[in-house]
């Protein structure tokens, strides 16, 4: 069987003991489903540019307290809400209260709360696009796969899919295709010890069959612009759980960027092939149940 986890849950989990995650027993859904293998990654991954070095994670996305607002005071005769309230048929966001979009839902183009708004349908009413509503926030419900072979994507991984699944962009892979023989799209059970993706207690697997890099298509348009966010956030220490990165600002001149080679605003010249319209995402193999944060308050147009 599955467990399964909120987007909120991802950094509790991690007190967890591992036997309890993934005790359930052998897995072999694969896939590009949420929480299966995730399809296979395009290109070479990993890099050719050194090893990874330790680091300390942790960062993860905090949910608003606040709740919807001007709902009205039922039976008090408090004032009716001077903008559209979760749920209410919207033509622009200029009509929705301030902490909510217009946007799509099961209802239509309605007021909408984007991931980590308070919400209070059961169904997700009032969360935009795949958003559901878990424990009270809008946000997803994740399956935290059962340790064993065949190669799965981590929670972690999961997460960030379905962030991508909300922008619109192309998702291409989290378990490494046959050209994959190395590096952070493989599991730790199909790698020798001296893999540079293992090396440092930071890459210690949480499980030995979770792939720990995901493939982002740059095909959303405000893809350029969101990789010069990580890059600059990585290094301001604002996102904690990425161990390396591959793409290009430009889609031409591709990078690199990881603990070894330095993390400044250009990288240095990547030496492999490809990664110019997709960027390559890897995380430390010990935080596959904690948020990275990779595309967290990312749409298709822009994002913090």
């Amino acid at each position: 069987m599955r467990q399964r986890m909120s987007t909120s849950a991802l950094l509790a989990l991690t007190t967890l003991s591992i036997a309890a995650l993934v005790g359930c027993g052998s897995d072999s859904a694969s896939g590009a489903g949420t929480g299966g293998a995730g399809g296979e990654a395009t290109g070479v991954g990993g890099a050719g540019n050194g090893a990874q070095g330790s680091g300390a994670q942790g960062s993860g996305a905090g949910a608003p307290s606040s709740g919807r607002g001007g709902a009205g005071n039922e039976g008090s005769g408090g004032e009716a809400p001077s903008c559209g309230v979760a749920t209410t048929p919207c033509s622009g966001e200029d009509e929705c209260c301030a902490e909510l979009e217009c946007g799509n839902t099961s209802l239509g183009q309605v007021c909408c709360g984007q991931e980590g708004i308070a919400c209070n349908t059961p169904n997700g009413e009032d969360c935009c696009g795949n958003l559901e509503c878990v424990d009270g926030t809008c946000g997803y419900d994740i399956d935290v796969p059962a340790c064993g072979s065949p190669c799965k994507a981590p929670p972690a991984l999961a997460l960030e899919k379905k962030r991508l699944e909300q922008i619109g962009g192309s998702f291409l892979g989290i378990c490494g295709d046959a050209n994959h023989t190395y590096g952070f799209h493989v599991p730790a059970a199909n790698l020798p010890s001296s893999d540079y993706s293992l090396e440092g207690a930071a890459n210690d697997p949480v499980c030995d069959w979770y792939a720990s890099a995901i493939d982002i298509g740059m095909d959303w348009p405000a893809s350029r612009d969101w990789l010069k966010w990580l890059i600059q956030g990585i290094i301001n220490g604002d996102i904690e759980n990425v161990t390396e990165v591959i793409g290009s600002y430009d889609g031409q001149d591709v990078r690199y960027w990881s603990d070894d080679s330095g993390w400044t605003t250009n990288g240095i010249d990547y030496s492999g092939s490809g990664h110019d319209t997709w960027t390559h995402v890897s995380i430390y193999r010990s935080k596959a149940l904690e948020d990275a944060g990779i595309l967290l308050g990312w749409s298709a147009d822009g994002g913090p």
